[in-house]
C-alpha cells in the first residue's frame, strides 16, 4: 500500500505534529481474556484492516500511508490497580504522540487484573485513519475475535481494501472546478463570520489559547435513558436534534461558568458524517477518516431561552448541511490548520460535542461482558475549552469529556457538566 493523505487526513497529521492529537477508546470489560488472546487478537485484525499495519512516508513535501514492512502488535499489558487506574493511564495515552512515521498507528494498553479476571482496554489511534464510528465498530470486532479465540471457534473476518481519501468519494457536484468554486465561497463566507466575531469581541473574554505543551484531563458523565427520555421527547417535540439540543445545554454551561452568563459570540462545533453521503457509501466497518467539522457563532448569555436557541443553532446546521458545506469544510480543514498554526495564537471554539449515536459494541461477547465504553480525543491548543464524545451503550448515554487543567480544575470541569445535566432537567417542563 502506497496511498497519498486526503484533505482532512493531512490536516489532522498537522494537528498532530504541533501536539499530540488522537482518539482513545475504551472499554471496561469483566472475565476478561487472557492478554495473549487479546494480542493475537489484534494480529488478526492487522491482517483484515490495512491502515493497522501502516504508517506514514513523507516524500517530497506529500504524506502517504504505506504498509509497515515488520508488523509488531503494540499491546502493552500493565497491572490493573485499581477500578480508577484506567483514568490515569487514558490521560497519559492521550498526552503521549502515536509515532505515526514508524508505525503503526495505534497502539493499545490493557490493564489486566488476573484474580479478578477484570481489564480496561485503552486503545489510541491516529485521527488521520479512524473517526469515531470506525473505531466502535473496530472495538466491536476487536471482542468478537476475543470471544472466538477464548471459545475455540473459528474466526472469520472480512479483508478490507485500504478507503480512499473522502474527497475522491464527493458527490460531482463537489468535485474539481466545482468544488475549488464552493471553497472559495465558503472561504469568504466564514472570513466574514470571523471578522464580525472578532470585532464583537474587542475587549470581551474569549477562550483563551495556551501554548504546548499543556496537560488535558478527563471527566465522565453517565445518563439513564429514564433520564434522557423526556429530554428526547421534548427535542423531537421542538423539531430539533437530541445532538443539537445537548450541544446548546453544554455550550450554555460553559457560558454560564466561564463567562460569568454574560451576553457575548461564542462559537462550537459541530460533526457530519460523511459515510453515507459519498458516493459510493462508506460502511463503518471501514476504517477511515469520513468526517467533516463545522463550525458556527451564536449569541450566548446565562439567561437565555434555552428551546429557541436549540432551534436557532439547528436552523443553521440543517441549512449548512443541505447546501453541502459538510463536504466543503472537510476540503477545507488542510488549510484551516495550517493557518490555525501559522497564527499559534486562536482557538477554534468554547465547546465541542461529537455525539455518536448507539455503537456496535455489544454487552457480552461469550463469556465476556463489557460494562462500559468510552471514547476521548487528545485535548489540544487549537480546540474547545470544553470537548466531549457522547455515545449510547447498554440503553445509557455514555458522555466524556476533556479539558486543559490550564483552562479550568476538577471542580469547575465537575460544575460545567452537573449543570448540563440541570438545563436538560430545567428545559422539559418551559
Amino acid at each position: 500500500m502506497k496511498r497519498e493523505l486526503g484533505f482532512f487526513e493531512r490536516g489532522q497529521v498537522i494537528a498532530d505534529r504541533y501536539a499530540p492529537f488522537h482518539i482513545v477508546g475504551v472499554l471496561r470489560i469483566e472475565k476478561a481474556p487472557l492478554p495473549h488472546i487479546l494480542k493475537k487478537s489484534f494480529a488478526e485484525l492487522q491482517m483484515s484492516h490495512p491502515f493497522l499495519a501502516a504508517r506514514l512516508m513523507r516524500e517530497k513535501g506529500r504524506y502517504y500511508f504505506v504498509s509497515l514492512s515488520d508488523l509488531e502488535v503494540p499491546v502493552r499489558v500493565m497491572p490493573r490497580r485499581s477500578d480508577e487506574h484506567w483514568i490515569q493511564v487514558v490521560e497519559a495515552e492521550l498526552e503521549n504522540r502515536i509515532d505515526a512515521l514508524t508505525g503503526p498507528m495505534f497502539r493499545c494498553a490493557y490493564l489486566y487484573d488476573e484474580t479478578h479476571q477484570q481489564a480496561e482496554i485503552v486503545l489510541s489511534i491516529s485521527h488521520a485513519i479512524a473517526d469515531a464510528v470506525s473505531v466502535s465498530h473496530l472495538l466491536h470486532e476487536l471482542m468478537t475475535i476475543c470471544a472466538s479465540f477464548a471459545d475455540g471457534t473459528p474466526v472469520s473476518l472480512t479483508k478490507f481494501s485500504p478507503a480512499p481519501a473522502a474527497e475522491s468519494r464527493f458527490p460531482p457536484a463537489f468535485r474539481g472546478w466545482q468544488l475549488s468554486l464552493r471553497i472559495v465561497v465558503y472561504a469568504l463566507t466564514q472570513m466574514a463570520d470571523e471578522l464580525i466575531f472578532r470585532l464583537r469581541t474587542i475587549g470581551r473574554q474569549t477562550p483563551a489559547f495556551h501554548k504546548p505543551p499543556t496537560r488535558g484531563r478527563i471527566l465522565l458523565a453517565r445518563f439513564s435513558s429514564d433520564f434522557l427520555e423526556p429530554f428526547a421527547r421534548r427535542a423531537r417535540k421542538e423539531g430539533v436534534t437530541l445532538n443539537t439540543a445537548l450541544n446548546v445545554a453544554l455550550l450554555l454551561s460553559v457560558n454560564r461558568h466561564l463567562y460569568a452568563g454574560k451576553r457575548l459570540p461564542m462559537r462550537t462545533f459541530t460533526f457530519a458524517d460523511l459515510r453515507p453521503y459519498v458516493q459510493p457509501p462508506l460502511t463503518a466497518e471501514n476504517l477511515g477518516l469520513y468526517i467533516s467539522m463545522m463550525r458556527y457563532t451564536l449569541d450566548v448569555e446565562g439567561k437565555i431561552d434555552f428551546w429557541p436557541f436549540v432551534r436557532n443553532l439547528h436552523k443553521k446546521i440543517y441549512t449548512s448541511l443541505k447546501s453541502g458545506d459538510k463536504f466543503v469544510a472537510s476540503a477545507m480543514s488542510e488549510s484551516l490548520l495550517r493557518m490555525l498554526v501559522a497564527l499559534n495564537s486562536v482557538r477554534l471554539c468554547a465547546s465541542v460535542l461529537n455525539y455518536n449515536g448507539v455503537v456496535p459494541v455489544q454487552t457480552h461477547y461469550g463469556e465476556i461482558n463489557v460494562l462500559e465504553m468510552h471514547g476521548f480525543v487528545s485535548p489540544h491548543a487549537f480546540g474547545p475549552e470544553m470537548a466531549s464524545q457522547a455515545q449510547w451503550f447498554n440503553d445509557q448515554l455514555f458522555w466524556d469529556f476533556t479539558y486543559l487543567e490550564v483552562d479550568m480544575d476538577h471542580d469547575t470541569a465537575q460544575a460545567i457538566v452537573e449543570e448540563v445535566k440541570e438545563i436538560m432537567k430545567s428545559s422539559v417542563s418551559k
